[in-house]
């Protein structure tokens, strides 16, 4: 099947790499570029959700959130995908979405930090 890197190759706190990895087929090199990209173009996910339920467009609030949770649940950032989900419900449903948009900022932060920590 896929190729199994052992724990030590990858270590990146609130990722399971392993999970990550397999959904890329084992490309360690395309899995590091994505997380990278990640972690610079998400970085602004949470405030772009806060400005568009501050204008009224629940959709592109709901469809940002959306978006986080699929780009964290492939490369295995499970906790931030499950809070991001929770941020898009919250919204789906019309309820107010400021704690977990808070738990998303704090998560989010962690797990950017964590990248780049992890890949300088």
């Amino acid at each position: 099947m896929y190729p199994k890197y052992p724990a030590s190759a990858l270590k990146i706190a609130g990722f399971d790499t392993d999970a990550g990895l397999k959904r890329l087929s084992g490309k360690r090199d395309r899995y590091e570029s994505l997380l990278r990209k990640f972690a610079e173009r998400q970085v602004g996910t949470v405030e772009a959700i806060r400005a568009a339920l501050a204008e009224g467009n629940t959709s592109t609030a709901e469809l940002e959130a959306h978006s986080l949770k699929g780009a964290a649940s492939t490369l295995g950032a499970t906790t931030l995908a499950e809070v991001a989900a929770r941020v898009e419900m919250a919204i789906r449903s019309g309820q107010n979405p400021n704690v977990a948009l808070d738990d998303l900022s704090h998560c989010l932060a962690v797990v950017v930090e964590a990248i780049r920590t992890s890949l300088p």
